[in-house]
């Protein structure tokens, strides 16, 4: 799989030019490259079968290598995203990163209000409503890495919608917030890739409108690095044969293939 940029979204206290971060980077970096598909040793590069829409009356061939025809629907073969994390998890693994690391924002949650410094007030206000409390779980890192010389950083690989990645990199900036980390990593499809992937896939173009407000972030915290990582196939080729395809799941858009 190819690297097409690196955006560090933020950048406080010169993350980037250390060693830390470069080191970081280049786990990231060598693990991506490392990707092949199909996910088998004869494979020399990542290159996954192009999406295709099957007309009514058309014919591909399923996951068992049975030939279908499709029915009164027509029928789109595209490319699933969880395999693909997989297999960047198993080869981060082998570099010793740890996966879905606990993230609990609970006691910096706990901080800031016995500090004071952030509150949420009722408007209009209330008589005798009942106080609230808000929900603070925002789930787990996919990967969590720590070098020798203690530096942290937090990596996610997004498989979910372009929602999804919103809320990818809300959580990171609040672990950065936190202290939890001192890098945290976004890694998404390009434009040439997510088309061929599950449907509404989180992308980088639909992201770029939004990277302003995330390097104003970079002016709460006084150390750390935000960054996106933008991922791309080696090569595209032609099939409707379902065998070929990266496999999809059962919920969410990826039913929409």
């Amino acid at each position: 799989m190819k690297i097409i940029n690196t955006y560090v979204l933020s950048d406080s206290g010169q993350i980037v030019e250390s060693a830390d971060w470069h080191q970081a980077h280049e786990a990231i970096s060598n693990a991506i490259r490392a990707m092949r598909w199909p996910d088998n040793k004869s494979a020399k590069d990542f290159r996954i079968p192009k999406i295709v829409t099957i007309r009514v009356g058309g014919t591909y061939t399923d996951e068992v290598g049975v030939i279908k025809t499709v029915g009164e629907k027509k029928k789109t073969l595209r490319n699933g995203v969880r395999p693909l994390r997989d297999q960047f998890r198993s080869w981060m693994a082998k570099k010793h990163w740890k996966a879905e690391k606990p993230l609990s924002l609970v006691p910096f949650f706990r901080r800031l209000r016995e500090d004071e410094k952030v509150s949420f007030p009722n408007y209009p206000q209330v008589e005798h409503s009942d106080r609230i409390e808000l929900n603070e779980s925002v789930g787990d890192l996919d990967f969590w890495f720590k070098t020798k010389g203690g530096f942290r950083t937090a990596v996610e690989w997004e498989t979910g919608n372009i929602s999804s990645s919103h809320r990818s990199l809300n959580k990171m900036c609040l672990a950065l917030m936190g202290g939890l980390t001192d890098a945290a990593v976004l890694v998404v499809p390009s434009s040439k890739l997510y088309p061929h992937l599950t449907d509404r896939i989180g992308n980088i173009r639909e992201l770029q409108p939004y990277f302003y407000f995330w390097n104003r972030f970079g002016t709460l915290i006084q150390k750390g690095i935000l960054a996106v990582i933008e991922v791309e196939h080696d090569r595209l080729f032609e099939s409707t044969d379902l065998r070929d395809f990266v496999s999809t799941g059962n919920d969410g858009n990826s039913k929409r293939g």
